[in-house]
């Protein structure tokens, strides 16, 4: 079993986000049919719908051949109109506005396109401080939240876990079981090797053969260390947490990006999470089957595949709910400052 998980790890991919070459599509005009009330008009959030859709599912192209990042320099003159094109098909390619129901915590999955490669676009989602697209300059992409880029695969890997190694979204469950049946497998041959070197102790007829002091120090040592590895990633696994994101967890901060009117771009909010606080948490049973998977018959099985794509993940209810009241207070304060300005700009030309 050992041997079967490390191969899994080894030849499955990580997971990648949609890579195309091909120019920005325009949006369906179809698909806006689907939009439902705007968060705007919403009172209580249910943070599991990612998405609410009917027929067809909002799109946004995830790579562009442009020459440069759009998102960092929105005024160079190659770029003019990119940022704008991008800014468009993410929130108006028939986004549906967050709205109170039961749907599932997994993520749709990808219908396929023949023209470019397209994904689903949450209401929601992480954004930078000013609630721009997280860009990736070396895949020239879009990343979707929990995606980094790995200096191994020279790709952006969904839901990194590993930064030595390319474990991702796809592969995360294979090396999970893969260091749980290694300690198993250390200390299982620590356990049984106690009870020779004893009983070759007490024989002083008998010499003790070295070989089994190496084995008994190594199956200890290797024992300690992928037992506590693997305590370690049960835990990140429970709080739904990578090891990147743990790294910082109690320092590290989100901004979440929350789309209002989905016929204007521009009309979004952006709040903050709190410092240590995680936004996708679900409570452990569920963090677990995001991983294992729901059939709890293939959990320690290696075979299978994460539920939902890895491109979109249900947020944690109460933090979820408070950020877009936030985001909502924040684009309140927003437009009243500019009505004030626009106001002040008005009464200085009648004055003139």
């Amino acid at each position: 079993m050992v041997l079967i998980t490390y191969f899994r790890v080894l030849f499955r991919d990580p997971g990648f986000p949609p890579r195309s070459p091909g120019r920005m599509q325009s949006p369906n005009p179809a698909s806006n049919a689907v939009a439902a009330s705007t968060l705007s008009t919403s009172e209580n959030v249910n943070p599991q719908s990612i998405l609410s859709t009917q027929s067809s599912l909002p799109m946004f192209t995830s790579a562009h051949q442009i020459p440069a990042n759009p998102i960092s320099y929105p005024n160079n003159s190659s770029n003019v109109g990119a940022l704008d094109a991008m800014e468009n098909a993410f929130s108006t390619g028939g986004i549906t506005s967050v709205t109170a129901s039961t749907a599932s915590t997994a993520s749709p999955s990808f219908p396929s396109q023949s023209a470019g490669v397209m994904i689903p676009m949450p209401s929601t989602f992480v954004s930078k401080r000013d609630g721009r697209l997280r860009w990736c300059d070396r895949c020239n992409s879009v990343k979707p939240d929990r995606c980094h880029h790995c200096s191994e695969c020279n790709r952006c890997v969904l839901k990194m876990d590993q930064v030595n190694g390319c474990v991702g979204y796809n592969n995360y469950k294979y090396f999970y079981l893969f260091i749980v049946y290694t300690s198993l497998y250390a200390d299982f041959t620590f356990a049984s090797t106690i009870p020779v070197v004893v009983e070759e102790l007490r024989d002083l007829n008998n010499e003790l053969d070295v070989q089994w002091i190496i084995l008994l120090i190594l199956a200890f040592i290797f024992g300690l260390l992928l037992t506590g590895f693997t305590m370690v990633h049960t835990v990140y696994m429970l709080q739904n947490r990578t090891t990147i994101e743990s790294l910082s967890f109690r320092s590290r901060t989100y901004h979440l990006r929350v789309q209002f009117d989905v016929g204007n771009h521009s009309s979004y909010g952006v709040a903050a999470t709190r410092a240590g606080e995680n936004l996708w948490d679900l409570g452990w049973k569920q963090n677990w089957k995001n991983v294992m998977g729901n059939k709890w018959w293939l959990w320690f099985v290696p075979v299978g595949n994460p539920p939902g794509d890895g491109q979109a993940f249900p947020f944690n209810s109460t933090v979820h709910n408070r950020l877009i009241d936030d985001a909502r207070k924040a684009r309140l304060q927003e437009d009243r400052m500019s009505a004030m300005i626009q106001q002040a700009q008005s009464g200085m030309v009648g004055g003139i």
